[in-house]
């Protein structure tokens, strides 16, 4: 189970901003669990994400388009800073997290979540063998997505953020039988898809051979859930 509920669920999150939103889930997910809320914000540089998120939320959130690196916020603004899985997907980490802190009140709570990979379990089917070939192929489409960090490099990009009293724990999603069985049908699909845009760009053969090698080990052997570390801390 998530130990974040447990960790927020009798504190006030005042105004939130979610960055590298997407659709929006982990805003949510806040909202839920937080004591109680004044407002939440989700914003993405995706103009296409934000308005499906839109749609999907619709009276319920704000979602706005945004660089993350150039945020159209006051300083101190908000209580709550969070940002879930998305630091590999960013050009610019450092010029983020100063963003993030700079609108973010003193004192306030910042909230971080990464997958991480770790070299000394590297099983021929973790689930980072396929995330890595999705952020290859989507850096040929020109696509900010890099290979996930390492817990270090994780600790060496917050330690130059300025964040106080950190709490760090990890967490690794516990799947029933059930539902690794959807996760894997869900991430097949996704390669599908991957393999198509190979295929309709041309000249990407390496990709996409190994591509066919990672789905092929992932239907003979299912896969093994790559772990997340939460860091939270404060301004």
């Amino acid at each position: 189970m998530d130990p974040l509920p447990d960790k927020i669920k009798n504190l006030r999150g005042g105004k939130i901003l979610d960055v590298a939103t997407g659709y929006g889930d982990f805003l949510i997910f806040l909202t839920e669990f937080f004591k109680d809320y004044d407002e939440a914000v989700g914003i993405d540089s995706s103009a296409n994400i934000i308005k499906a998120a839109r749609k999907q939320w619709a009276g319920q959130l704000r979602f706005e388009t945004m660089d993350a690196g150039y945020m159209r916020f006051p300083d101190d603004y908000f209580d709550t800073v969070a940002i879930r899985h998305s630091l590999h997907h960013l050009n610019h980490v450092n010029g983020v997290l100063k963003e993030m802190m700079r609108v973010l009140k003193p004192g306030g709570l910042l909230i971080i979540c990464e997958v991480f990979q770790d070299p000394d379990t590297d099983y021929e089917n973790a689930q980072r063998h396929l995330h890595h070939w999705w952020a290859a192929v989507d850096r040929t489409q020109g696509e900010a997505h890099y290979e996930t960090m390492t817990k270090q490099e994780i600790f060496e990009i917050i330690n130059r953020a300025g964040i106080t009293d950190r709490d760090v724990f990890e967490y690794t999603p516990e799947l029933d039988e059930d539902m690794q069985k959807k996760d894997l049908e869900s991430m097949l699909q996704k390669c599908k898809i991957y393999l198509k845009k190979l295929r309709d760009a041309g000249d990407q053969d390496t990709l996409i051979a190994k591509g066919e090698k990672l789905i092929r080990r992932f239907k003979e052997q299912g896969f093994t859930t790559e772990s997340a570390l939460y860091i939270l801390g404060h301004k």
